[in-house]
């Protein structure tokens, strides 16, 4: 039987650039917005928040939904899992401190991060993964 996997991520939109988070899970290379994915027991602002908390040590102060996913998602990591995508805009007053990081996955390999502030345009769009990201970046910024 298939699972969900509920994903929440961010746009942080600073001085007309988005944050991007270019991902390395065990030479898993991918580029993205930062978030991760939904714990058992917390509702998806929750989750949100704490992700921006534990990996790039921000508060958030303010969330706007601005896409949820509307078709079947394949997980890239589990054959049987559906992926459901969550995005928010979302703002922090406070400064990023390390623009690089490691940290354990949930199934024991290592994911290196780097959060870099990256121009919102079509060469962003067509740099992301995940056609979930991209999907988020076109309700936000509509192309001609």
């Amino acid at each position: 039987m298939g699972k969900f996997n509920i994903r929440v991520y961010g746009l942080w939109i600073k001085n007309q650039k988005v944050l991007i988070s270019h991902e390395n899970i065990d030479g898993f290379k991918m580029t993205k917005f930062p978030g991760g994915g939904l714990e058992f027991g917390e509702g998806v602002v929750d989750c949100l928040k704490r992700e921006f908390r534990e990996e790039l040590g921000v508060e958030l102060v303010k969330l706007s939904l601005l896409h949820v996913s509307n078709r079947f998602i394949k997980s890239s990591f589990k054959n049987n899992e559906q992926v459901v995508a969550v995005h928010y805009l979302v703002k922090s007053n406070q400064e990023i401190s390390n623009y690089n990081i490691v940290h354990p996955t949930g199934v024991g390999k290592l994911n290196s991060i780097q959060f870099v502030w990256s121009d919102i345009n079509k060469e962003l769009h067509d740099s992301l993964t995940f056609e979930m990201d991209k999907e988020a970046l076109d309700s936000f910024n509509k192309w001609d």
